[in-house]
């Protein structure tokens, strides 16, 4: 019977290469969000990542393509979290409530938000300068919109007599909402002269909100 051993020179080689991929799409992470996709070049990001141009190709493709990777793999965290929790909720014994849903869509992203790591806080700033640019929807829509049209489906069932089309805009407020609050709090904390929370502190009152929005839309009796 033969072993399998791995090879430690090939498994280093693999190692250094998922650690210099993760560098590359870091430092392209941060630039992008600091100063938007148009500002910045491959030449940036290399140097940023202490890398070559070549290395920055090799890892991330074209900068459109960099630059959907460096969505793509904060959006497959944030889907598995969400899925996971809607799993849990169709699994029960009675259909779920409305509330229960807008939370497992919303929470996962504060969570991730709130546990200090600053690449997520890049992630949180990149979303929120690009969200109301539509010409990324062709490109990124389809990173979200599976899962997004899942909870869908669920919403749907919590309010049957309301339109799709009503339901989808709802959602889409309630994503821009949530956006918002991760990205900044700092109005907050000037309005009301308490120091801004991590966004978890603002769940049930970002909830409560966006739950009273597809109330105010519904056409229940």
């Amino acid at each position: 019977m033969t072993e399998n051993i791995e090879d430690p020179v090939t498994d280093g080689r693999v190692l250094r290469g998922e650690a210099t991929r993760e560098r590359v799409l870091d430092a392209a992470e941060r630039l992008f969000a600091a100063e938007g996709f148009d500002a910045i070049s491959i030449r940036r990001i290399a140097a940023e990542a202490g890398v070559t141009l070549g290395v920055v190709s090799f890892h991330g493709g074209t900068k459109h393509q960099l630059f959907a990777t460096v969505i793509e793999r904060r959006v497959a965290a944030l889907n598995a979290d969400r899925r996971a929790r809607l799993g849990v909720l169709l699994s029960g014994d009675k259909p779920p409530e409305l509330r229960d849903l807008v939370d497992a869509y919303l929470t996962p992203y504060l969570t991730h938000a709130s546990r200090g790591d600053p690449q997520w806080r890049a992630y949180a700033r990149l979303i929120a300068r690009i969200v109301s640019d539509d010409r990324w929807y062709p490109e990124i829509g389809n990173f979200y919109d599976p899962v997004a049209q899942e909870f869908l489906d669920a919403i749907q069932s919590a309010r049957p007599a309301t339109p799709r089309k009503e339901l989808v805009t709802a959602l889409t407020l309630t994503v821009a909402a949530m956006l918002s609050l991760v990205a900044s709090r700092a109005r907050i904390a000037g309005l009301s002269g308490d120091p801004a929370g991590e966004p978890l502190a603002y769940r049930e009152t970002l909830i409560t909100f966006c739950l009273g929005g597809f109330d105010a839309i519904s056409r229940e009796s």
